[in-house]
Formats: C-alpha cells, sequence, structure tokens
C-alpha cells in the first residue's frame, strides 16, 4: 500500500528525494513506478543493511532511464552519467539483474528517454514481456 493511516510510506519518500537528487521531478514518475522500484528491491534483499541509500541509487539509475544521457550529465556531472551509462550496458550482459527490471519498468511505464527506449525494444511473448537489446 502506497498511502498509509499516516500518509505514503517512508520508502516512497526516500525514492523522490533520490530522483529530485539526480534530477527528476519526482512527480512525473507515477506512484505506480515508485511502488514497482520499491517492491523490486524490498524482493531483492536490497533493503536490509541501508535502505535508504540502496533506494536512492536505484532512483538515480531510474532518473537516467528517464532523463537520458545528456539531460543526466547536465544536471549529475560527467562521471555520474558515465557510470550509469556502464549500469545500462551491463543490463545487455546481465539480463536478469534489477537493472535490467528498471529498465523494462520505465519501457513499460512510456519514461524511458529516446536514448533508453532506443537501445530496448517490449518483446511480448506467451503473456511475459522482456527487454531485448538491438
Amino acid at each position: 500500500m502506497i498511502f498509509g493511516f499516516f500518509g505514503r510510506k517512508k520508502e516512497i519518500h526516500m525514492i523522490d528525494d533520490g530522483l529530485k537528487r539526480t534530477g527528476t521531478f519526482s512527480a512525473v514518475v507515477p506512484d505506480a513506478v515508485k511502488l514497482t522500484l520499491w517492491r523490486l528491491a524490498k524482493d531483492r534483499g536490497l533493503l536490509k543493511d541501508d535502505s535508504e541509500a540502496a533506494l536512492h541509487d536505484l532512483a538515480g539509475f531510474l532518473s537516467y532511464c528517464i532523463l537520458g544521457q545528456e539531460d543526466f550529465e547536465d544536471f549529475n556531472g560527467p562521471e555520474a552519467a558515465k557510470e550509469m551509462l556502464r549500469r545500462l550496458e551491463m543490463v545487455k550482459i546481465f539480463e536478469d539483474g534489477i537493472d535490467a527490471e528498471i529498465v523494462l519498468l520505465t519501457l513499460h511505464a512510456g519514461l524511458a528517454d529516446e536514448t533508453t527506449a532506443g537501445r530496448y525494444s517490449i518483446e511480448t511473448e506467451d503473456g511475459l514481456a522482456d527487454a531485448k537489446s538491438n
């Protein structure tokens, strides 16, 4: 549940903060995408030690997929953009990692920048959607 009795989950606020820190207005990212990101991290056990750092990192990669290389670099600098590009390229090798799921999430939500979307397409087979590199 995104909204509890006292408002939004603290983890969703952490994702919002991670998006803002990396140049994406959190309002342009639907709550369903944020909740899915949180769920992916939780299911992979990434929130056990330092959930805030993990969610900020994942939100940063989500932000990169949304903004694209140039806009992300303008806000975060060339080194951070280079690291995110490396992570995006690794998705082609490790198709079952959380970064691959984030790419797929941005594609499904229609949020992916053309540089991200141009490298990947969504193919549906037997009711399952997969991100495939071109």
